[in-house]
């Protein structure tokens, strides 16, 4: 189970390679010439400008390019909160009438966190698996999946 800043950062992590990947493809001598199809494909998303954002947003103090959101105002993470689901616990009382644990089962953690896009409040994880299926679209389209 990650704690809070460890599960905060894989969020942080997902989205940089959800960007990143155009990179990796306008770079790529086999696909380097779908650059501008990239960058329509981000102008032209919900999601992935979103996406660019947030991955540039946690890796520099402060964005000088604009954002590709429709409103050109970057996308952000502005809240993260957590469920703790708490385990069944199992006791027993002794023959000297002391209670004592023999086991727990169950119990999780879930983290989540909102992204505000376009004045909208977006669930992150949400926005992640939209921009996962934007990006297999695309690379099915492209012949590349």
């Amino acid at each position: 189970m990650l704690d809070s800043a460890a599960a905060r950062d894989a969020l942080y992590h997902f989205f940089q390679d959800a960007f990143h990947l155009k990179d990796w493809i306008s770079c790529s001598p086999e696909t380097k010439h779908l650059k501008s199809d990239l960058t329509a494909l981000f102008k032209g998303s919900d999601v992935l400008p979103a996406v660019r954002d947030i991955a540039n947003g946690s890796k520099h103090l402060k964005l000088t390019q604009p954002s590709w959101t429709k409103s050109e105002v970057h996308a952000e993470v502005v809240g993260q909160g957590v469920t703790i689901r708490v385990p069944v616990a199992e006791a027993v009382v002794d023959s000297d009438g002391v209670l004592k644990n023999v086991g727990s089962a169950g119990g999780s953690t879930q983290y989540i966190w909102t992204v505000l896009v376009d004045d909208d409040e977006r669930d992150a994880i949400e926005l992640g698996q939209a921009a996962v299926a934007e990006w297999d679209r695309w690379l099915s389209a492209k012949g590349l999946l």
